[in-house]
């Protein structure tokens, strides 16, 4: 671990509390704008888009069982590279990154999810009003703070690009697909695809800073951890 003078200390909370008011002033001026933003961007109300492969494609990037099928296979390809060779730290390491992949886009999903039954704001529905499910008793509100879809498929293209920093244009313009079939449709405020990608990039940071020593982490031949340094 680095050592941190005071002034270092003091200066790396100042940015942290920065980056926070930054980020909850932008959530505040996308609240504001949510019903305006909403008509705007809703271009397939009748979601016939979703016949459409591609369509599918962006969508199911945000499943949970897409990045269990992409952790496992990075899996099985990292452990047959270690049987390959005689690197302690790849043999150690080989199931790290498929795990961390599995591991953020789960959180992150769960997370969204548990927010959505904290805070019971409902989808945009026919009106883009906001409404609330503890303000509507009896009445079936689906959540909709934060989508979950956009939670996962971001989680998964943070993780991944870590790891993987070649793969990570392609990567985010996937995620950034995925969120935009959300709101295209209606299906969700900006505000929830906004928190969505607040929480998949949280849960990332924590997740690499808590298992960065861990075997196939910081020293690592194959990741790249040097923002997090």
């Amino acid at each position: 671990m680095t050592y941190l003078t005071p002034s270092q200390r003091a200066r790396r909370l100042r940015g942290h509390l920065l980056l926070f008011l930054l980020l909850a002033i932008g959530l505040l001026i996308l609240t504001v704008l949510d019903r305006p933003l909403w008509k705007l961007l809703l271009l397939d109300p009748d979601k016939s888009l979703e016949r459409k492969d591609w369509w599918q494609l962006l969508r199911q990037f945000g499943s949970m069982l897409t990045w269990l099928i992409i952790g496992g296979c990075l899996i099985l390809l990292d452990a047959s590279r270690a049987r390959a060779t005689s690197n302690a730290t790849l043999r150690a390491g080989a199931w790290h990154r498929g795990l961390m992949v599995v591991l953020a886009t789960s959180l992150a999903g769960g997370l969204a999810e548990l927010l959505k039954g904290l805070l019971g704001r409902a989808r945009p529905l026919e009106t883009g009003e906001y409404r609330f499910a503890w303000m509507e008793p009896g009445v079936h509100l689906p959540g909709g703070l934060a989508s979950s879809h956009t939670a996962v498929a971001f989680a998964g293209a943070i993780m991944l690009g870590w790891f993987v920093p070649a793969w990570r244009v392609p990567l985010f313009l996937l995620a950034y697909g995925c969120a935009m079939t959300r709101v295209v449709v209606g299906a969700h405020f900006v505000t929830d695809v906004y928190v969505g990608v607040l929480i998949s990039w949280g849960t990332c940071v924590v997740l690499w800073r808590l298992f960065s020593a861990n075997p196939g982490g910081t020293h690592h031949p194959w990741a790249s951890w040097r923002h997090l340094r």
